[in-house]
């Protein structure tokens, strides 16, 4: 199974995210986790097209292991060096 990352257009509403995971549950998709308007999923490379054409309203990608960590502002630095010599 490949992880995927369904994103909605336009709405951001509550209610499409519960919809859009009960159809992704419908046709055999594992539902890892949900955000705001995102949905990120465990589904078999074949299916996830007609995973999509059923949500005809959402993006799809698979999912990138790349994060990048903002460099930390010189007070922050301090704060954790404080913070970690005073434990």
């Amino acid at each position: 199974m490949d992880r995927y990352v369904f994103y909605a257009k336009d709405s951001l509403d509550a209610k499409t995210v519960r919809a859009a995971r009960a159809t992704a549950s419908a046709l055999g998709a594992t539902v890892v986790r949900t955000g705001v308007g995102t949905l990120l999923l465990e589904i078999a490379a074949g299916d996830v097209r007609k995973l999509a054409r059923a949500l005809p309203d959402w993006r799809y990608s698979a999912e990138r292991h790349a994060t990048r960590i903002p460099e930390r502002s010189p007070a922050e630095r301090v704060r954790r060096t404080v913070a970690s010599a005073a434990r």
